[in-house]
């Protein structure tokens, strides 16, 4: 069957496009209307220029899969190993349910993304049983790719494709290639276009030297959990190293190559947002949505500082009010206005708090300290002692001695001055070196009997001064103007403190101890009541006004944060309504090829279905409402898509959206894997599904697993090119993979492996390869009449119906044969006269044998069997 690959552009709505962030600054700079401030808030929210390549940052490109290695993995116990083709071709791989195929899916997901979307959402039970029950010790999940990324040339295996020949078995190589698109018949390459087909080679690992092997595994010892596996990758020959995750977790978020079941009915089952979220994901604008959530969460985060702001304004004002105090009043007046003046409440506050009349003021009051009575006590004993002291020694002849003293000490110094010369005070006698001696033996004298008045006059002194340097001057925390608050009154401190400070210049008199004593009294009297004043006066601003100085002070400081930013708010509110209507623009111009892939894929794979896909619409934004406007008629009509439509044409529109974006031309991964997508398809849209499958495969691999053999009976009936791998399970979770071309021939190889089995019993051998042969003669009965009724122009619906009324095998092949109508009765002579008497002969002992002796071997059986569905085929 010819495909034509130019019908429909599978690279999707962002094939060979620029950047978003290029696409973003060049709209900005094409904008006249956008302000500088706006593009940079845009930019920095998108990641501009420093934001990067990031296909270029994960190092990977052409990404195919080689194999999936399995052990003790959910329905796989011994080491199994899914061998596929490593490049553009469709793999199917078969078998029927609990056969392990879709273990080995899970697996491949599990290696590649730490997760498996089956299990999202669903009960702990969906992750309990992911080891193997019989063989679940030793769990390992082993993926082999190939990528053209580049690799330090020492990790690069120097015989990749020779590694990769010999890693699969000799008889599934001869199979796989035979079934290969690249060397199919001259027939079917005939059909190629020459474009694709050196598209193909050139993506094709086998034929492009820097391919290069990674191997990506996941072990789990016996005891861990599902999150605790030794996730590795390898380079082979270079040793394996941790497995980068960051490095891979964008990709296969933004070109996530895998599709299951559960999620192909989620895409359209869960909620409107939920199937918004999934198809903005294929459109590849998650940079944008993740700029203008940036850029949403910013404008929420400075809005609420505004309403914050203002609610603690009102909040202040309210408290204000029942506080009767100047300052509030004061504060009050300055916040009430809707733009108060910030300048002002500051400088208020600032008063409130450094004002010498306020809290810290008082506070310096109560700090205040005066000498102890121990001290005071101690200078004025002392001045009292030397006050005796003087009083007792100072006599009339000591007073005369003194003076006598001191007029013979000027007399000398006179003399040592002057020389020899005559007396001063009387002028009669002289100054000579014998009165000379006569005076120091006289001052000699003198001065010991003078010399307890000395010292009383010269002690007096030192006490005078020690007096003198106990008081201080009256300190400026006293200096208060009593008709402002706070209601402190300092005045009798500052008076006691005046005496106080007056006896710094004190001349000593008898009294002076007593005059010390008084003030210094009085002054502790007056000071203690003071600060008892004070306290109370604390206390009460510390109940009333002081704790409203901080909350004021928090909410000016914020408040000037708020309008500070208060031109970034506008500016962010114009960089969300641009990056909106941007974001919105670039949806519909990537929407509009991805929705003429989707409708494509949808018209292929809605064949017989009265529902027209017509536009398919995004409506809402990140932090919005958000759904999917699908326009459809039935039969002409309009109607609501999800009202009208099946559950199997959900499932094929979801394969219409899922395609496009996996296969876009950025992605590093060349392969789709998809698991279980025939399931509630009508046979019609599994043919359909069978040609975009084909038609995907011819630039990327897609591996498809299922339990339904319409899928491969549609691709051998409409003969695409497609690898078949049949997956077993045996006893113990003993999984087998074989590659089978069709059922007729597997029945066939069945039974000759039963006639070389010389462990049977003959008797249970005969009936058994009996048993096989009438098999593959009503598989090849089936076959044919599918192919001969579809290509005589009967729906798929009609063609089914009639299968399934032929309940024998004669019947099948009345059906196959003659067509609807044929009455068994007659298929014997209607047999002769076309064909002749070996084709009764034939169908005779394929459907007796298995319970009658007939005329024949085993071997000839299978040989006349042969011949029957050879000619049935043709």
């Amino acid at each position: 069957m010819r495909l034509d690959p130019d019908a429909i552009r599978v690279n999707g709505p962002a094939d060979a496009a620029p950047r978003l962030s290029a696409v973003v600054t060049r709209r900005l700079a094409e904008d006249p209307a956008v302000p500088p401030s706006v593009t940079r808030t845009v930019l920095r929210a998108l990641g501009g220029a420093e934001s990067g390549d990031p296909a270029r940052a994960f190092g990977h490109s052409g990404i195919f899969l080689r194999s999936i290695r399995v052990r003790g993995f959910r329905g796989i116990g011994p080491e199994t190993t899914l061998h596929l083709p490593p490049g553009p071709g469709l793999t199917l791989v078969v078998g029927r349910n609990g056969s392990g195929k879709s273990s080995f899916a899970e697996a491949a997901e599990l290696a590649l993304t730490g997760g498996n979307r089956r299990w999202d959402g669903r009960s702990a039970a969906w992750r309990e049983g992911w080891r193997n029950l019989h063989d679940g010790d030793a769990t390992r999940i082993e993926l082999s790719l190939l990528t053209a990324g580049v690799t330090p040339r020492s990790a690069r295996p120097s015989e990749a494709s020779a590694d990769t020949r010999s890693a699969r078995p000799s008889e599934a190589s001869a199979d796989t290639r035979s079934a290969r698109p690249s060397e199919a018949s001259a027939d079917t390459r005939s059909a190629r276009p020459s474009e694709a087909s050196a598209d193909t080679r050139s993506a094709r690992p086998s034929e492009a030297s820097a391919d290069t092997q990674l191997t990506i595994a996941k072990e789990w010892t016996p005891a861990a959990d599902l999150a605790d596996a030794h996730w590795t990758q390898q380079y082979p020959p270079a040793p394996p190293t941790e497995f980068d995750v960051d490095r891979w977790a964008a990709q296969l978020e933004l070109y996530r190559p895998f599709l299951s079941y559960s999620e192909l009915g989620a895409l359209v089952d869960g909620k409107p947002s939920d199937l918004f979220d999934a198809l903005h994901q294929l459109l590849g604008l998650d940079e944008l949505t993740m700029a203008q959530e940036r850029i949403r969460m910013r404008r929420l985060e400075l809005e609420r500082a505004v309403r914050d702001s203002r609610q603690e304004r009102l909040e202040l004002l309210e408290v204000l009010a029942s506080v009767a105090d100047d300052r509030a009043v004061r504060v009050a007046g300055l916040l009430r206005p809707a733009q108060p003046d910030l300048a002002a409440i500051g400088r208020e506050v600032i008063g409130a708090v450094d004002d010498p009349a306020g809290p810290d003021g008082l506070r310096a009051i109560v700090r205040l300290a005066l000498p102890t009575d121990t001290e005071v006590e101690e200078v004025a004993a002392r001045l009292e002692r030397r006050g005796e002291a003087l009083a007792k020694g100072a006599t009339a002849d000591a007073e005369a001695d003194l003076r006598v003293v001191e007029l013979l000490r000027r007399a000398r110094d006179h003399r040592a001055a002057s020389g020899t010369c005559p007396c001063p005070v009387c002028g009669s006698g002289a100054l000579d070196d014998a009165w000379a001696r006569d005076a120091v033996a006289a001052i000699d004298q003198l001065t010991a009997r003078v010399d307890t008045l000395t010292t009383a006059r010269a002690e007096l002194v030192s006490a005078v001064q020690a007096a003198r340097a106990l008081p201080d001057l009256v300190p400026a925390e006293l200096e208060f103007d009593p008709r402002k608050p706070p209601s402190v009154d300092t005045s009798a401190v500052r008076g006691a403190w005046s005496d106080w400070a007056a006896l710094t210049t004190a001349e000593y008199t008898p009294d002076l101890a007593d005059r010390l004593r008084g003030a210094h009294t009085r002054l502790v009297d007056e000071l203690d009541l003071l600060q008892q004043g004070t306290r109370k006066e604390l206390d009460r601003l510390d109940e009333v006004w002081t704790p409203l100085v901080p909350r004021i002070a928090t909410w000016l400081q914020g408040a000037r944060e708020v309008a500070g930013r208060a031109a970034e708010l506008r500016t962010v509110k114009k960089a969300e309504d641009w990056l909106k209507s941007a974001t919105a623009g670039l949806r519909g111009e990537r929407m509009t090829p991805l929705e003429t892939t989707a409708r494509w894929v949808w018209q292929k794979l809605r064949q017989q279905s009265s529902v027209e896909l017509g536009a398919i619409r995004l409506q809402g934004n990140a932090g919005t409402a958000r759904r999917v406007l699908l326009d459809v008629t039935v039969d002409e009509v309009d109607g609501a898509a999800l009202g009208v439509m099946s559950q199997g044409e959900l499932h094929a529109l979801g394969l219409s959206l899922f395609l496009p974006r996996a296969t876009v031309e950025e992605s590093p991964f060349r392969f789709v894997m998809i698991d279980d997508p025939v399931q509630a398809m009508d046979p019609a849209k599994v043919d359909g599904l069978a040609q975009v499958l084909a038609m995907v495969a011819w630039t990327r691999q897609v591996v498809v697993f299922t339990h339904d053999e319409r899928l491969a009976e549609a691709v051998r009936r409409m003969e695409l090119d497609a690898t078949v791998l049949e997956v077993q399970r045996r006893d113990r979770s003993v999984v087998e993979v074989r590659v089978s071309s069709d059922p007729i021939r597997r029945y066939l190889d069945d039974a000759r492996a039963l006639v070389r089995t010389p462990q049977l019993p003959a008797a249970i051998a005969d009936e058994l390869v009996a048993t096989c042969c009438r098999s593959a003669v009503e598989a090849a009965s089936l076959a044919r009449a599918r192919r001969t009724l579809l290509a005589a122009g009967m729906n798929h619906h009609e063609v089914e119906r009639h299968i399934d009324a032929a309940q024998s095998t004669r019947a099948k092949v009345a059906l196959a044969v003659f067509g609807v109508g044929s009455k068994v009765d007659d298929l014997n002579k209607n047999l002769v006269a076309c064909e002749g008497q070996w084709v009764v002969d034939a169908l005779r002992d394929a459907t007796a044998g298995a319970h009658v002796p007939i005329g024949r071997t085993m071997r000839e059986l299978i040989g006349e069997t042969e011949k029957f569905v050879a000619w049935l085929a043709r």
